[in-house]
This record gives C-alpha cells, structure tokens and sequence, in this order.
C-alpha cells in the first residue's frame, strides 16, 4: 500500500514535481555521502597508518550503502508509519552488519591495534548515524507529505 502510494505521487501531476525534488535530493545526499565518508574514511585511514587505497575505501562505503539502501527500502515499502519497530530491527540487522563489516575491514589493515579499534569505531559509527539521518531527515518528510496530501490512497 505504502509503495502503491509513492508510485502514484511520484507519477500525479499534482505532486511529481515535489516527489521529484525530494527523490533528487535524497539520491544527492547518498552520492554525497558516498563521496565525502569515503574522502573521510581515507584521511582517518592516512593518520591511523591503516593499508588501505582510495579505490577500496569507495568499494566499502559504496558496498556499505546496500544495507542503507535496503534498510530503507523494506522499511519504506513493507511497513508504514505506524511503527518504527521494523525500521529499528532492520536497522540493527542490515545497517549493523554493513557497519560492523566495514570497521573490521579497517581494523584488520591497521598496524597498531589500538588505532585500528578507533578507526573501525569511528567509520561503524559514521555509517550507522548515516542510516539514522536519512530515516529522521527523508523519511520522515515523505511521511508528513503523505498526510498533508493524501491522494490515491486505497
């Protein structure tokens, strides 16, 4: 029902322009995210003397955005806003897995172990407030459009 009703705002003329700004931007704050984590990551990287290229810090954090993505998909599609319980179990599944994956990746390229915890600390947890951002910040926005403009709904 949830998809059904992105669609059909999505392709209304009343609100296409709307859904499309906010699709535009949402997939925009993604590619930056991707971009600038990944500049970040690699710095964090730099200093804590962690073996890693450029070229995989981008693989990892655009491999780590399939969890995001899939995170906020299941939630989006499968639930509707009457719980965020499913967001939160998908979140501690899919969004934990991704960011535990990426922080051991770093870990095991770090020389000192100490550095190496830091680092995976800190990239887990920029990956895992990233999921919590777009949750509070786009989905949240989609939700209050939805009710000031309820059309096709069925």
């Amino acid at each position: 029902l949830e998809f059904r009703r992105v669609l059909s705002d999505l392709s209304s003329g009343i609100n296409a322009e709307y859904g499309g700004t906010l699709m535009g931007t949402a997939i925009g704050t993604c590619f930056g995210y991707w971009l600038g984590a990944s500049c970040f990551f690699f710095a964090l990287a730099y200093f804590c003397d962690t073996k890693i290229s450029a070229i995989e810090v981008l693989s990892l954090c655009g491999y780590g955005l399939f969890g995001t993505l899939l995170c906020m998909f299941l939630s989006t599609l499968l639930m509707a806003s009457a719980s965020d319980l499913f967001f939160y179990a998908t979140w501690g599944v899919l969004g934990v897995s991704s960011a535990v994956r990426m922080g051991y990746i770093f870990l095991e390229r770090t020389a000192v172990r100490k550095q190496g915890v830091t680092v995976a600390a800190i990239v887990a947890s920029v990956h895992l407030l990233f999921i919590l951002y777009l949750k509070f910040v786009y989905h949240k926005t989609y939700e209050a459009a939805a009710k000031i403009n309820p059309i096709h709904v069925r």
